[in-house]
């Protein structure tokens, strides 16, 4: 269960997609209310990539350096990944798909 007082990092590598969108969505999947003109929400297009090509990505309340989402507010979390243009929608081997993991990184107190 993701909270919105807690910082976690989304790192690995993606599925192979034309584009893709990540947000923090609140219970009704909404984009998470931040309170700020940032929106909790980046897309491929704007990450900065490692050298294999993977992305690490810091969520949170807190500004960090690299790629970071911005999170606000209290309460349950999830991040809502979406891709487009993949072959991934028409391939039968989905064991072979691996999504980047989710680390806590520290909560609020």
């Amino acid at each position: 269960q993701l909270r919105r007082e807690c910082s976690y990092r989304i790192e690995g590598g993606f599925p192979t997609a034309r584009f893709w969108t990540l947000y923090a969505a609140d219970q009704s999947l909404g984009v998470v209310e931040t309170g700020k003109p940032r929106l909790a929400a980046l897309q491929s297009y704007e990450v900065l990539r490692q050298a294999d090509n993977s992305v690490t990505i810091s969520a949170g309340h807190h500004p960090m350096p690299g790629n970071w989402l911005l999170t606000g507010g209290a309460g349950r979390m999830y991040f809502v990944l979406t891709f487009y243009d993949t072959p991934i929608a028409s391939s039968t081997g989905l064991s072979d798909i691996s999504l980047p993991r989710i680390v806590k990184a520290g909560c609020d107190a």
